[in-house]
């Protein structure tokens, strides 16, 4: 069984902020228990690269992603940031 916590307040303060959001904080629950139990919670997220390189994203809604990282010799993961797409990554300002 793995270990699961933030890294700090940050996702405390986000889930606050959404706690309007029930289909947000119940598939964060759901995928924080995913996390403990499964045998490699590196695959349940897709790798990033830029500012989370190492750390893994997983989509919660159609705009919401939950970053983490995973440190295997200690099997404990460490929730990064929860937030929307755009928060996260910055906006695209591409034409």
């Amino acid at each position: 069984m793995w270990s699961v916590q933030p890294t700090d307040d940050t996702i405390d303060k986000k889930l606050k902020k959404f706690k309007s959001n029930q289909p947000l904080i119940k598939n964060y629950k759901l995928f924080v228990e995913e996390l403990r139990t499964t045998n490699d919670p590196r695959l349940l997220g897709e790798l990033k690269h830029g500012r989370f390189q190492n750390c893994f994203g997983k989509h919660l809604t159609k705009s919401h992603s939950l970053i983490y990282y995973v440190h295997a010799e200690e099997q404990t993961v460490f929730l990064i940031d929860l937030d929307d797409h755009k928060n996260l990554y910055g906006r695209d300002n591409r034409s």
